[in-house]
């Protein structure tokens, strides 16, 4: 089965369903959750004014189906209902962003174990798994505020936050939350496992380390590069990333796409 659209839009979170309201009958949207709304929610209120201005505008939509590769021109969506291949002048993928990495930070040292991202740390916590007993959390907005929240819950018994561009956020205000502001960190420490956080002000002792710090693009498109073929990431670069923030993304996104396709 093949479906023509302009431009195919991977995610209808918040940044995807604006795109799809600025590109109109353009526009095709897919996303793995069966409803509209991301990071963000179904319940949120603009996630309903979006889709409702998406899908007037002439949006298509398919939820609760997967896109999984991207090559010359075609998208290739696997759903309940087999394969869906959406020929598109263009890609415009707003999956999502995710933590930078050891290597994206530019940490040197060690790697020990004990490394890990927040959404990694998150998920373990939800399932009362806590990283460490004194984790370090490298971040000062949503994904750091969320994963010193959890990890208390989970049983740890104290989190030291570093955060290089001071907290972006209100964190929880414990005794067992030791914030170190505007600190700058240089090299991970330990053997077999995370001892310690080296920054310019000294080292920040701990049995892990949870990275949360900035934010880059999810990639989980076979053939999506950035910048690539007649392909454009929207995401907000800021953490946290209010609704505003995400709908400027997306409109952005769109335009840039526009003008791609019409090269």
């Amino acid at each position: 089965m093949a479906e023509r659209a302009q431009i195919a839009i991977v995610g209808a979170g918040v940044t995807g369903l604006a795109a799809a309201c600025e590109l109109g009958a353009g526009a095709f949207v897919v996303d793995r959750i069966p409803v509209c709304g991301g990071v963000t929610g179904w319940r949120h209120p603009i996630v309903g004014q979006l889709e409702q201005r998406a899908r007037a505008a002439g949006a298509r939509l398919a939820l609760g189906v997967t896109a999984t590769r991207w090559e010359q021109g075609e998208l290739l969506v696997i759903g309940p209902e087999g394969p869906l291949r959406i020929a598109a002048a263009g890609l415009l993928v707003a999956a999502g962003s995710r933590p930078l990495g050891r290597a994206e930070l530019g940490l040197a040292g060690a790697r020990p174990a004990g490394v890990m991202p927040a959404t990694v740390a998150c998920h373990l916590a939800e399932s009362g798994l806590a990283a460490g007993r004194r984790p370090i959390v490298l971040g000062g907005g949503d994904w750091a505020e969320r994963a010193t929240r959890e990890l208390l819950a989970a049983g740890a018994r104290s989190v030291s936050v570093v955060a290089p561009e001071g907290l972006l956020r209100a964190f929880p205000g414990s005794a067992a939350v030791r914030v170190h502001d505007h600190v700058q960190p240089l090299a991970i420490e330990g053997g077999p496992r995370v001892t310690g956080l080296h920054t310019d002000a000294g080292t920040i002792e701990g049995d892990a380390l949870v990275l949360a710090h900035r934010l880059a693009p999810l990639r989980n498109v076979d053939g999506a590069v950035d910048a690539g073929e007649n392909t454009v990431y929207a995401q907000p670069q800021t953490d946290p990333a209010s609704v505003s923030a995400a709908i400027a993304a997306g409109r952005a996104a769109a335009a840039s796409m526009l003008q791609r396709a019409a090269a």
